[in-house]
């Protein structure tokens, strides 16, 4: 594919670029011509996963806080997510143009990652958006102001932020609402790298009046195709027609149209990643290795592949954020011990005391982790399989045999009646294990393998031991009182953990029980949050769901 000369094409325009906006990338040292890593514009650290790289989505400020909302982290972090999702609703509603050309539509298959921002979505998904906005807590609600029905200023304060010689009227009148971004090895500068970002444009010759205009430097920039790329250089532009020609475009990769296939319809933003391929660049792969030396007490990384996507998405329940992994590897070893699962975690979850504030299920894990400890299939070192052995004897219960008795075919951990001051810790220190009652259940569990564990690790201690029972045949270890109601029963824990059937791990955190009243307008509008790993196809994918589901109006 080649790029034609647009009328009166002016000369590459070198500039100093500005701060980076909402939604917009700064032009040099976030992608374009910069290696993926720290410094970089995409972090090193362990394997993608979460929300797609690339900054803040456009919209909205975190509301105000004071001193003691400041160290409440989760409302806060919370409310952030609200108020980006507040900033977009509003725009879907008034959208007439749902189709149109997308980012991958003018950047390479060559790219070894790749993210964008995708708000032209359709009406029903403007409903959903609008549905969750009901569920959100009063504060955010409050914090979004009047809704305008339009997303195109936003748009144009964040382009005029990272290009100050650019007029606002003058942008509104040809931004568009998608943007992208993509990196792919080169040799167009020392790093072994290059990248393009890719902003959508309803007019390209009022686009072109505006770039021409521009007095940046180090920046390139050409409209093409509904968009205008930019770069850092007329090089890295010449560099990605010439890839654009010998590879073709993104959406026409058959492995890359094959993993975004599969991305939740309606989501907001998209990520994809190949892991091998980031691992051939060389900036990247010292950074990534880098930053997993220093997260891991100073090991090596040895291997990264296998492909991802990365998602967020509102569904008129829920904020989903989700994480899609295929053929991945990483340090030689996947998640293909887990397929074999029932995936009934969030059932065993389920059976949990109605008042649980934190909560982790699983079922068939029993097998699973002994056959993969037998094997060796689990990511450990000789020597910490080794220390690991020797913790699990002194306690008296040896690996991988006493799996089957501690987990049972199901599993369940809850968390009840907690105070939050205490339980997250204050400035002097964190609470000990006293403060708070929980609940263990093992369905077909051993009570002997149990009450061996829990006299083994409070030998020594000072506090009194949890209790070891049995109920039919369910193992119970508990501290504390907790509801005599089930977990399943309450309606948001229903909300939150819908659609998560094939979870083989499952976690829900209670936000109504742990946000302090004095922190938030009304707690019980706040929800919970749940969590879900799923592992189908033989090992060869797996997903990882986060959601928050507010519950306002309930």
């Amino acid at each position: 594919m080649s790029y034609p000369e647009p009328p009166q094409q002016p000369q590459w325009q070198q500039h100093q670029p500005g701060q980076p906006a909402q939604g917009f990338p700064p032009p040099q040292g976030g992608v374009p011509g910069q290696p993926p890593y720290p410094g970089g514009g995409m972090p090193a650290g362990p394997p993608p996963g979460g929300p797609p790289p690339g900054g803040q989505y456009p919209g909205g400020q975190l509301p105000p806080s004071g001193g003691r909302r400041n160290r409440w982290l989760i409302p806060s972090a919370i409310a952030v997510a609200g108020v980006v999702m507040a900033s977009t609703v509003w725009a879907t509603v008034a959208l007439v143009d749902f189709g149109g050309p997308q980012p991958e539509s003018v950047l390479p298959a060559s790219a070894a990652a790749f993210a964008k921002i995708d708000l032209s979505i359709d009406g029903s998904q403007a409903i959903e958006l609008l549905q969750f906005v009901d569920r959100l807590p009063d504060e955010i609600t409050e914090e979004m102001g009047e809704p305008d029905g339009d997303m195109t200023e936003t748009f144009a304060e964040g382009f005029t932020e990272a290009f100050p010689d650019a007029r606002q009227s003058e942008v509104e009148e040809w931004i568009g609402q998608r943007a992208g971004v993509a990196v792919w090895p080169s040799d167009v500068n020392d790093q072994g790298v290059n990248g393009a970002f890719a902003l959508a444009v309803t007019d390209e010759r009022l686009a072109e009046e505006t770039f021409a205009d521009l007095d940046e430097d180090g920046m390139a920039y050409e409209v093409v195709d509904g968009f205008v790329l930019i770069s850092d250089s007329g090089d890295s532009l010449d560099d990605l027609q010439d890839q654009m020609e010998e590879f073709g475009p993104l959406e026409r990769d058959g492995v890359f149209s094959s993993d975004m296939s599969d991305v939740p319809s309606g989501s907001l933003a998209a990520a994809w990643a190949d892991g091998g391929a980031l691992m051939e660049l060389d900036a990247f792969a010292e950074g990534y290795a880098e930053g997993y030396a220093m997260g891991s007490g100073g090991a090596e990384i040895e291997d990264l592949s296998g492909r991802m996507t990365a998602s967020v998405r509102v569904d008129g329940d829920y904020l989903e954020a989700r994480t899609d992994f295929f053929d991945f590897e990483f340090e030689q070893t996947d998640l293909s011990w887990l397929s074999e699962t029932p995936g009934a975690a969030v059932d065993a979850m389920g059976t949990l005391p109605e008042d649980t504030v934190i909560a982790v299920g699983a079922d068939g894990l029993d097998q699973a982790l002994t056959e993969a400890y037998e094997n060796e299939q689990l990511p450990l070192s000789s020597g910490e399989r080794t220390e690991i052995d020797r913790e699990f004897n002194s306690l008296g219960v040896p690996l991988p045999e006493s799996f089957s008795g501690l987990l049972g075919s199901s599993t369940a951990f809850g968390i009840t009646s907690i105070d939050p001051d205490t339980f997250f810790g204050s400035s002097y220190g964190a609470s000990s294990g006293d403060d708070f009652a929980f609940e263990y259940r093992a369905v077909g569990g051993d009570e002997q393998v149990l009450g061996d564990l829990i006299d083994g690790a409070f030998s020594d201690a000072y506090s009194t031991p949890p209790g070891v029972s049995s109920d039919g045949d369910t193992v119970l270890v508990s501290r504390g009182t907790s509801g005599t109601g089930a977990l399943a029963d309450d309606p948001v824990f229903q909300q939150t953990m819908q659609d998560m059937d094939d979870a083989v791990l499952a976690g829900f955190f209670d936000l109504r029980q742990v946000v302090p009243a004095e922190d938030v307008a009304n707690p019980d509008q706040w929800g919970a949050v749940g969590l879900a790993l799923s592992v189908t196809e033989e090992g060869r994918r797996s997903s990882l769901e986060l959601r928050w589901s507010p519950s306002a109006g309930e």
